[in-house]
């Protein structure tokens, strides 16, 4: 069964965008692939990218991690990677995990690519020319059922010395005072306000879980029956 293929192609347009094209499922077993064709870009100084997500209609946790755990390296160097042409069962999730305040997805690759302006010097653009590359990976995973972050997670930051429940109490409390705020900012303003106990990023999704506070309209009818 083959459960992922990705295809590269690199344009000589002014704007010098890669595109990176991905048909499958993006889970635990395949990630690897994927991590190591935007690996291989930003090795190249290809700090521009599209990921073209049409072909995708499912990506777990791993596959998640992938895009953010590299987009302060790009974006520190001039570029971003930007998502498009997500079918609705990914965008949901997408916009479940709030992954819209970090990354830009678009309706298609044309629209991602006249979002990056138009490169010059200095750019950490290193190569001109179009070329593909093509991989391939044969498994028989089967989808996660479900969205499962955990310490293995590289957007995971364990504290130090957390006592679970005063955390969790703190989080609950953030959620009270502000329901409209995403979990990142819940997440900087609960360590803000405990600087001896800092939480991470999947810590405080699981927290939400467990409540059944991930979106924000449950949120607030918590903070709502609470005030």
């Amino acid at each position: 069964m083959e459960n992922i293929q990705i295809s590269l192609s690199e344009t000589d347009s002014d704007r010098q965008v890669s595109h990176v094209r991905v048909d499958g499922v993006i889970d635990t077993l395949t990630a690897s692939e994927l991590e190591e064709v935007i690996d291989s870009l930003l090795k190249r100084h290809r700090y521009r990218i599209v990921i073209d997500l049409a072909g995708v209609d499912y990506i777990s946790s791993a596959g998640w991690g992938i895009f953010i755990s590299h987009i302060r390296d790009v974006r520190a160097n001039n570029g971003d990677i930007k998502l498009s042409g997500m079918v609705s069962d990914v965008y949901e999730i997408f916009q479940l995990l709030e992954f819209d305040n970090i990354l830009q997805a678009f309706a298609s690759v044309d629209e991602a690519t006249r979002s990056f302006p138009v490169a010059e010097s200095g750019d950490g653009l290193k190569k001109k020319g179009s070329e593909v590359t093509r991989y391939r990976v044969l498994t028989g995973a089967v989808p996660e059922s479900d969205f499962s972050p955990s310490e293995d997670s590289p957007l995971f930051v364990g504290p130090a010395g957390v006592t679970g429940i005063d955390v969790e109490s703190a989080v609950l409390q953030m959620v009270r005072r502000d329901p409209f705020a995403t979990i990142s900012e819940i997440v900087f303003e609960t360590n803000r306000r405990q600087a001896d106990q800092q939480v991470g990023w999947w810590q405080v999704f699981g927290m939400l879980r467990r409540h059944r506070l991930l979106r924000r309209r449950s949120r607030f009818r918590y903070a709502w029956r609470r005030g």
